[in-house]
Parts: C-alpha cells; structure tokens; sequence
C-alpha cells in the first residue's frame, strides 16, 4: 500500500512539474529584432528578410517544412502527384484567425495575384512551371487561364506546364500562401499594408503593428487547427533606432535578430549562438562609360591582394561568382586575378586615346552603404589612385543596387547580391541569364565577360539568438524563421 501512495504521489508530481515546464513554455514571448522594417505583409508581394519572417509565421501554405526542414502537409491534409497534376485536399479543420473556413478558391486567388503582372511580384518567377503561368507573367495571357483551379471548395489542383523538381519547395514559400478575395477587396489597395488589412491562417496572428514608433506582435493564432501551433504565446517584434541590435542582444534585450556576419566572434564570446549561410556575393559593377581598357585595369587591380586583409569575420574574398550556400567547390573560370603591370598598361592606352591624356575627373563609385565593407571600398579605390592615378569618388547609399547587374545606370558601383534561395537558376535571374542546362562553369564566364560584372567578397547572413532558445527552425538564407517551433527556457 506505501509503495502505491509513493507511486501515485510520484506520478503526480511528475505530472504537475511537466505541466508548469509546458506552460512556461506556452507563455513565453520570444523578442524579435528585425534587419529593417516591413514595409508590406502581403505575402505575395513580401521581399525583405523582415517581411518573409513575418510572413512565414502569419501564414501557411498547401505545404510547409517542419522543423528538421523537411517538406510536410500544411494547409493540406494529404496530396498527390499524377500524370504532371497535383492535387491537394485540405484538412476540414484549416480556417482563417476570425474562424473562416479557408477554401481552395482562396489558393486559387492567391496564386492568379502572384502571377499578374500587375502585382510585380518578387518572386513569381518561381511559378513559372505551372500551366500559362509563364504566358500571364510575361503579359501574353489571362490569369483566369492559369493552371491552378477549385475542384471543389476543399480541393486545389495544379497543371503543371513542365517539370520543376524545386516546386513543392516553393509551396512552402510566401508567394504561395493563400489570401481571401473579399477581404482582399474590403481592403481596397490596402491588403498587406495595414494591421486591419491582413488576415492570417498560420501559427500567429498579427495582434499589432505600430508604424511610429514601431511595434509588431505576434499571439498564438488560437483558431490554428494545424499540427504546428505556436509552443510559445507570442513573439514581439522590435527595431531600435538608438540603440544597435548588438548591444540589444548581449544585454537580453532581443533573443533573436539577424546581425552583420562580422559580429560573430564577438556575440559568440558574450554566450550567444549564431547560424550563418554564405549566400551573399558583394558585386564590383563598370559601365560601358568606361572603355574596354579601362573596365579591364580596375577588374585587373581590384584583387583580394588588395582589400582581403581588411575583411572582417564572416566575409571572405570571392573566388567565384557563387556563395557557398549555392554551390560548394564552384568554378574559377573566368575570374580576374590580380596582374598589376597589366592593368597600369592597360589603364595607360586608355589614357592615350583622350583628348586631354587624363582619367576623367567626378567618376564615382556608388556602394551600399555597410561600415563593414566601407573599408574594403575605400582600400580598392585608394589602390586604383595610387598605382593606377585614377581619382575615383566614392558615396554611399541605403538604395538597392542589384539593377545594376542587368541595366548599370552608375558608372561603377559595389553592393550585395543575395541567394535567395539554394537554386542556380534563381540566383543568376538577377544577372538576366535563363539558366537551363549550362555549365556553371561556362555561365561564369559568359556573365564575367567584358570586365562589367566582378564578384569581389562572399558574406554570411548571420543569425544571433540567446542560448535559451531551442528546438529552433532556421534558414537565413531563405528569410525562414518559424517561430512556432521555438521554445524559449528562462
């Protein structure tokens, strides 16, 4: 009889302390530092790392990756694939935050949005393996054509045009998240854009957003009925202007922000945990307002001989057009090495071909601004006025530059091309190349050509978080983070 007291008491007790370490678990709100502010939510025009984070955690798509980062049902409670036609049913239980039900026309609109040209979606591109969707982005075709209908209300189905072995990861991505025509129409150009204006179906819910001062919160989204509900009650989400998301972090201020990749032996010395992917390729771009030889005499002394001692942590001299996150042992064919005697006879004859035998004066060098490369442009462009004679002035800004790679309105410029995701075909879109089955190696080649693009350096996207986060999801490089896994421990 005293044993079984001292077993039922033992059980009891076990029971009582698993159930206050589940609802610590449940109650803890996890802070969030973004890189910058959103300034969209809409999922289907969302690009920023801030703005995909976000989204991930608001939505869910047919699919979506668990957190070993393998593909799983999401909305969807089952699919098939069959004669170049998927076919998902949705689970019964799948409804939006004011307890909808979500149906398959609200994938249907979604997707007809995400390939209209007139939504200028980031990343539409990535449906274009799907029946008449290449026809309507390109203008030449109807949405309503596209191949994406409503068997019925709880069944979508998918034409495929070909085969796209990467098409059930881009399921899981925000360009395919669902989105309900009449609230989308009640929001009159506002959808996305406005806290009254967005209606979640995934682990969260938007509870706030503030615009001045800033303030977004996340809660658990209680109408969720997936087999990903949110293990934490809410995540906030902060950008601090006064004070650095360094400084924020070490004093446990945020538990998780994306930082610069040259903080990261410092974080990691306070305690911190990082994750970091080389998906970022910083970019050297000369017009073709430079002569052939003068393009040729900067790519020629520009080398990591030059700038590669400066590199902080996290950033390294680029040896190809590719980041390691895109492909390991990548191709150096093509790549400009470091030949200073060639490039001061080059720059030479250049000079010799002007009518006043000088380098032109107010050329400048427009780079992104980013104090960790800051001294990498300015020991590149001191080089070229020491040993080359060529006064170059250089001016920073918060714009994007990635236009540049297609269509080079600076007459030189320095800025950061990133992976977006672990797909050559994606990535060298941004360089105009339609990538099918060349070599990487000849492509390189191709896109180097003419001394008018030059990969200089490779960055990590870094991610800092406190050590008392765990069973975390994260892929930088993809903007994925999936709050609803996370457990945060006090």
């Amino acid at each position: 009889m005293m044993k079984k007291s001292i077993a039922l008491f033992l059980s009891l007790l076990f029971l009582l302390l698993a159930s206050a370490c589940k609802a610590r678990h449940q109650e803890a709100v996890i802070y969030y530092e973004i890189p910058e502010k959103p300034h969209t939510l809409d999922p289907q025009t969302a690009s920023t790392d801030a703005e995909l984070s976000l989204v991930r955690n608001l939505f869910e798509g047919l699919l979506r990756k668990n957190r070993e980062g393998k593909i799983v049902c999401g909305a969807a409670e089952s699919y098939s694939y069959e004669k170049s036609t998927y076919t998902f049913h949705l689970r019964k239980d799948a409804v939006w935050e004011n307890g909808k039900k979500l149906t398959a026309d609200d994938f249907v609109f979604a997707f007809r949005r995400a390939v209209d040209p007139a939504i200028k979606a980031p990343f539409a591109f990535r449906l274009s393996a799907i029946a008449n969707a290449e026809k309507i982005i390109n203008g030449k075709e109807k949405v309503s054509k596209l191949g994406v209908t409503a068997q019925d209300e709880d069944t979508v189905v998918i034409r495929m045009q070909r085969e796209d072995k990467l098409f059930e990861d881009t399921l899981t991505t925000s360009i395919c998240m669902p989105c309900k025509e009449a609230f989308f129409e009640k929001c009159q150009g506002q959808y996305g854009l406005e806290q009254e204006c967005l209606l979640a179906n995934g682990s969260y819910r938007l509870a706030k957003w503030y615009k001045d001062p800033f303030d977004i919160r996340l809660y658990q989204n209680e109408k969720y009925g997936g087999k990903m509900a949110a293990k934490n009650s809410a995540v906030f989400v902060t950008k601090n202007e006064k004070k650095s998301t360094v400084d924020r972090l070490v004093d446990n201020n945020v538990d998780i922000a994306f930082v610069d990749s040259s903080y990261t032996g410092e974080l990691e010395n306070k305690g911190l945990k990082t994750k970091s992917f080389e998906d970022i390729c910083w970019i050297l771009t000369l017009s073709d307002e430079l002569s052939d030889e003068f393009r040729q005499a900067f790519a020629l002394s520009a080398g990591g001989e030059v700038y590669g001692e400066n590199l902080p942590d996290g950033y390294r001299v680029a040896t190809s057009l590719y980041p390691s996150a895109l492909m390991e042992n990548a191709p150096k064919k093509g790549m400009p090495s470091y030949q200073l005697a060639q490039a001061k006879q080059l720059f030479s004859a250049g000079i010799s071909v002007l009518p006043e035998k000088k380098f032109p004066s107010g050329v400048v060098l427009t780079y992104y601004e980013n104090p960790s490369v800051k001294a990498m442009v300015t020991d590149i462009v001191g080089h070229w006025q020491n040993q080359l004679g060529a006064f170059v002035n250089i001016e920073a800004t918060g714009d994007s530059l990635t236009g540049q790679l297609t269509g080079q309105t600076l007459t030189m410029a320095i800025f950061p091309y990133k992976a977006s995701r672990n797909e050559l075909g994606e990535y060298l879109k941004g360089f105009g190349v339609h990538y099918k089955t060349q070599k990487p190696s000849a492509i390189q080649q191709q896109v180097l050509a003419g001394q008018k693009v030059i990969p200089i350096a490779f960055q990590n996207t870094t991610v800092a978080y406190a050590p008392t986060l765990k069973k975390m999801m994260i892929e930088p490089q993809n903007g994925y983070l999936d709050f609803a896994f996370f457990v945060k421990e006090e």
